[in-house]
């Protein structure tokens, strides 16, 4: 018996959208029109939930970009087009992007009329005819007196190809504007690459793809994980990017769906005539005034070193620091767990901040300072900043300082990833 959840099992739909336009001089208009414009603005997405497995979904990251996210992202870094354009997604699922895009278009009064003008690869024939069939009928929703074509099944404007985005095709060359939405999955790579190796994000490898391939000048648009733009693991990316591509414009979104809890940001590039050395990744939308002072100008900052689940317990029995029931904003001179290790104890007085953070909390970085006689053990799901000074007094000053907002808003510029980092916490700034 076949397995349910196939990716092949996308076919459905497919025939559902055959069948509408088959029916398209059959019915009345509006009999008609429920299903197309419902096909056109989410049912794609819904239809891809309701046939393809979860595990085959976050296997393949297969995550539809809702039309509501595409249009916000257009709207945001407003594209500019000529008659001659050519629009081009490497891994273009069912299409969602692609039909944004000409519906911007039609919106800004300007239609792209060359063949060709639309071009979409994806590895997955199912999502392929989707895109084609999805494009013509939304065509057919706003021109519905162009028959023939339309009748015949197709649009010399709009060109897909069952080929992997990953590797050099035609259309990067033909294209002027490079849209898309890449997998977010992690992928493993054999391939030695100067940014990173191994088990890597299928966004990181796609946009590296991309800006390879594409021509000097063209122009990159793309919606891509968060941990892209802030996460210490892809710095080396960042750099490697920038090197090829001026950075245009940053948009943060916050959560990309309620079906896919991944934080999620858009860029704009443009392909540079030839590479650069950078310094500063121009990726970092929050800038730091070099003049003021920074946390790790007056404390040291470090993770817990303690791996409860992993080190064992062996050498000093001293008090524990857990993140799970640590009270934030207060002084903790009690402590309820003790535990064995051999590694690292720090003095009091310090401040201890809950790694676990995320756009959305009503404060992004919750302190506790930890105030005991004897040497404390801190757990790794906790971020240590201890003194310089070594006083009680700047622990407090500093706990008033994580507190305001002006800390909340620059931690939310900063990084959207739901942990907080060592190199984050070190440069918040100290504010008046």
């Amino acid at each position: 018996m076949a397995l349910k959840g196939k990716i092949s099992d996308y076919q459905e739909f497919v025939a559902e959208l055959n069948a509408n336009l088959d029916e398209w001089l059959k019915t009345p208009r509006g009999e008609w029109e429920a299903f197309a414009v419902k096909s056109v603005n989410g049912l794609a997405s819904e239809e891809v939930r309701r046939l393809v497995s979860l595990d085959n979904r976050r296997q393949n990251g297969i995550f539809f970009t809702d039309s509501k996210l595409a249009n916000r992202v257009l709207r945001g870094l407003q594209p500019v087009f000529t008659k001659q354009s050519k629009i081009y997604d490497p891994a273009c699922g069912a299409g969602n992007l692609l039909i944004s895009v000409a519906d911007y278009l039609r919106s800004e009064s300007q239609m792209l009329m060359n063949e060709g003008s639309f071009m979409g690869t994806d590895i997955h024939k199912p999502f392929l005819e989707a895109a084609r069939l999805r494009f013509l009928i939304n065509e057919l929703l706003f021109s519905p007196d162009c028959k023939s074509d339309f009748m015949l099944k197709k649009d010399a404007r709009f060109v897909v190809k069952q080929c992997d985005g990953l590797f050099h095709n035609e259309f990067y060359q033909k294209a002027t504007h490079i849209f898309t939405n890449p997998p977010f999955n992690l992928v493993q790579t054999k391939e030695k690459l100067d940014w990173s190796q191994g088990q890597v994000s299928a966004a990181a490898l796609f946009m590296d793809k991309i800006v390879q391939y594409v021509n000097t000048g063209t122009s990159i648009y793309a919606i891509l994980p968060d941990v892209l733009r802030s996460g210490t693991r892809y710095e080396k990316w960042r750099r490697h990017i920038t090197k090829q591509c001026v950075v245009e414009r940053i948009e943060l979104l916050g959560q990309f769906d309620k079906y896919a809890d991944v934080d999620v940001f858009s860029i704009h590039l443009t392909k540079k005539s030839r590479q650069f050395k950078v310094g500063k990744s121009t990726f970092e939308k929050a800038k730091i005034n070099t003049d003021a002072k920074v946390v790790e100008d007056t404390f040291n900052v470090c993770v817990g070193p303690v791996v409860d689940n992993r080190d064992e317990k062996i050498g000093p029995v001293r008090n524990f620091v857990v993140s799970k029931g640590l009270e934030g904003w207060t002084t903790q001179t009690r402590f309820n767990l003790l535990r064995s290790h051999s590694g690292k104890s720090f003095k009091s007085p310090f401040i201890v901040i809950k790694r676990t953070s995320r756009m959305g909390d009503a404060q992004r970085a919750i302190a506790t300072i930890i105030n005991s006689k004897r040497n404390v053990y801190v757990d790794n799901h906790l971020i240590v900043l201890q003194p310089k000074s070594g006083t009680l007094n700047d622990c407090k000053k500093m706990l008033e300082n994580l507190k305001k907002i002006e800390t909340d808003n620059w931690i939310n510029n900063k990084i959207r990833c739901r942990h907080l980092t060592v190199k984050v916490v070190a440069k918040i700034p100290i504010w008046p």
